[in-house]
């Protein structure tokens, strides 16, 4: 920043540009101050945000590999379903007809009447 003071012309006039200089020198002192006090402020904020930033970037790369894990689990147990319904289908007994040539084994006199007495 630059001050554009008027130049002055003789020696009494020095002395106020020398009392005006210092005021301005503590003014811009104060105002550096308070300027380092915020940096100091921000650089805490960013500290605190940047160890946010990682634990919640650690528990994403966990959540992240938690849930591929349990993808694998799914395709792995659908794939198991999958088998073991084609088991079951190969230990169901399966009905044929089968060609029969053969004549029934009893005579219709040798079957028992309910109701003869």
């Amino acid at each position: 920043m630059t001050l554009h003071l008027p130049r002055p012309h003789g020696r009494h006039r020095a002395a106020d540009r020398v009392a005006q200089l210092e005021a301005d020198n503590a003014r811009l002192t104060a105002e550096n101050s308070d300027l380092a006090c915020t940096v100091v402020g921000l650089t805490t904020q960013l500290d605190t945000a940047g160890i946010e930033l990682s634990s919640l970037r650690i528990d994403h790369e966990q959540a992240v590999a938690e849930i591929r894990r349990l993808q694998g689990r799914i395709i792995r147990g659908a794939a198991y379903e999958e088998r073991l319904r084609q088991q079951l289908a190969n230990t169901r007994p399966r009905i044929t007809a089968v060609p029969a040539t053969a004549e029934r084994p009893f005579a219709p006199d040798s079957v028992p009447q309910p109701h003869a007495a």
